[in-house]
């Protein structure tokens, strides 16, 4: 295709410096993205050691038991119904300000049991798994969501332009180089050529990730545009629903459906619903309200939070209430807006999907791995033979060490937060921070040492604590189940183990390259020119 190679050469400059400015935080989403498609896995695996008490899966025991007027039932609670993993019927709430869950025994009496078996943070009301996912929508950053969301959303944006310009630099060799890997001596060349496979086999997943990660982080910037230039001063329809007036309570003399028989009504509305859980709300006076929303799924249609759906239902006549989130009934607007989500979770299609997802998550992890490689490699300083070692600029340094600091660190942080919250946590409520301390500790520890060590010295070393921490991963499961006869190993422990595994073999693979390269006098990562360094580069 015919383009002006001025035209090119300023594209190039623009994808270039897009992808510098963003490729940390890229990297960090994406891997930690991919992990959190295994958000619930990550969770049960973490608290495989700390399983709840057997009772009983008579969810219509249990709610007339916790729902009854004289227990002062809380403003919020859900009734998560009976699964593989776990048979007994569990109601979750919060109650002075500490996360709790309740349940029948054997016996049928009502237990409850608070945060030090809850399975959540109590300060934070996370698992592990909601950990993961943070730092996936934060791309890694120590702030709250609120203030990070709009960071992330300007990222995103630098994704786009990335992304058009790239595609605009490749046009002009598009159907020459199109799948052309060479794997020579030339490592820029090998490593030019796999950046470009990989971003473009895999251009329509990172065109979905970079619009709707544009929407999730600036949603409240366009809501409150959209409300200034779009509509007449107190007519914007987003805040009418916002400020609508709670639904009207239900007479003390209607008696409210049992758990069973709601969701009865639902498989007769919405048979291909697979519902998971049932939340109840109190209104201000302390009455139940007439709506209670069921949390489920449907793979067949995209989900619109996370994995999971909702339908409401009126508790005392059974009906079918607003349909926004439920997947299958949606009107064409809400099917669009929940589109956006499903194709950014990967929320549909079921395992395949997911595993895709996986896969595509780390590759374009390393797309952003590859595209700093290059721009280091480009602006290494050649040692001539014979001569003293050559110094590299400051900035080529910095940006190195940085790449390996920050992109390994992730890497190992993420395992070793998982490990320590399973063996060091005293309490499953404070699995989510042991994880958030551990992961910004080796984070930390990381960007330490590719920044005094160098990222040519330290890289080797660094892949291969990322493996080994990943390898812990398994071997955790491997120890508890020998050590603890007995120990029912699910199968959603499979996902956690096998994808830290593959991790654990690749990152020693690299870590033996790297450590090869480097006693060879490789150019890519050089040490600074310091009396640390060993050996020149």
């Amino acid at each position: 295709m015919g383009i002006n190679t001025e035209t090119v050469r300023k594209f190039k400059v623009v994808h270039t410096w897009t992808g510098i400015l963003s490729s940390i935080m890229l990297f960090i989403a994406f891997y930690a993205g991919a992990l959190a498609i295994f958000k619930p896995e990550i969770t049960l695996w973490t608290q495989a050691d700390k399983q709840l008490p057997a009772g009983s899966a008579n969810i219509d025991a249990l709610a007339a038991a916790f729902f009854h007027p004289d227990t002062h039932p809380p403003a919020r609670a859900m009734l998560a119904l009976p699964h593989r993993e776990d048979a007994a019927a569990r109601i979750y709430y919060t109650a002075e300000g500490e996360h709790r869950l309740a349940y029948l025994d054997q016996a049928g009496r009502l237990r409850h049991i608070g945060n030090a078996a809850a399975g959540t943070d109590l300060r934070s009301g996370q698992t592990v798994g909601d950990f993961v996912d943070d730092v996936h929508r934060k791309g890694g950053l120590p702030m709250d969501l609120e203030t990070s969301e709009p960071i992330i959303g300007i990222v995103s944006l630098l994704y786009a332009v990335a992304l058009i310009a790239g595609v605009v630099v490749l046009l002009p060799s598009l159907v020459k180089d199109l799948f052309l890997l060479r794997i020579t001596h030339n490592v820029r060349r090998m490593w030019l050529d796999a950046h470009n496979v990989l971003g473009l086999t895999s251009l329509p997943f990172h065109i979905v990730m970079a619009l709707t990660a544009v929407t999730f982080g600036l949603h409240d910037w366009i809501y409150s545009a959209q409300g200034k230039m779009i509509y007449p001063a107190g007519k914007d329809p987003y805040a009418a629903a916002l400020a609508a007036p709670s639904p009207p309570q239900a007479p003390d003399a209607m008696r409210a459906l049992a758990p069973s028989e709601l969701l009865a009504h639902l498989r007769q509305a919405a048979p291909a619903f697979e519902p998971r859980a049932l939340i109840y709300s109190t209104g201000r006076d302390g009455t139940q309200n007439p709506e209670v929303r069921v949390a489920g799924a449907d793979e067949r249609h995209f989900l619109r939070d996370g994995r999971i759906g909702y339908a409401f239902i009126d508790q005392f006549s059974g009906q079918l209430g607003e349909t926004t989130y439920l997947p299958g009934h949606q009107t064409a607007m809400a099917a669009t807006l929940s589109s956006f989500f499903g194709l950014h979770f990967g929320n549909f299609g079921g395992l395949p999907v997911r595993i895709l997802y996986v896969i595509l998550g780390v590759l374009g992890a390393l797309v952003f791995y590859s595209g700093n490689l290059l721009w280091i490699e480009a602006r290494l300083k050649k040692s001539r033979p014979g001569q003293p070692a050559a110094v590299q600029p400051r900035h080529v340094r910095w940006l190195s060490s940085l790449t390996v600091g920050a992109c390994l660190g992730c890497v190992a942080g993420l395992s070793a937060g998982i490990v320590a919250a399973r063996w060091l946590a005293s309490t499953a409520a404070s699995q989510a921070s042991i994880a958030s301390y551990a992961y910004y500790g080796v984070f930390v520890a990381y960007l330490a040492m590719a920044f005094w060590l160098g990222a040519a010295r330290s890289s080797a070393g660094l892949l291969l604590g990322a493996a080994v921490a990943s390898a812990l991963v398994p071997l955790s499961s491997i120890l508890s189940v020998y050590s603890q006869p007995g120990t029912a190993y699910l199968s959603a422990y499979f996902f956690v183990d096998g994808f830290f595994a593959i991790a654990a073999g690749l990152l020693c693979y690299l870590a033996y390259r790297a450590q090869r390269r480097y006693r060879q006098g490789s150019r890519m990562f050089p040490a600074p020119a310091t009396r640390f360094r060993p050996d020149p580069i």
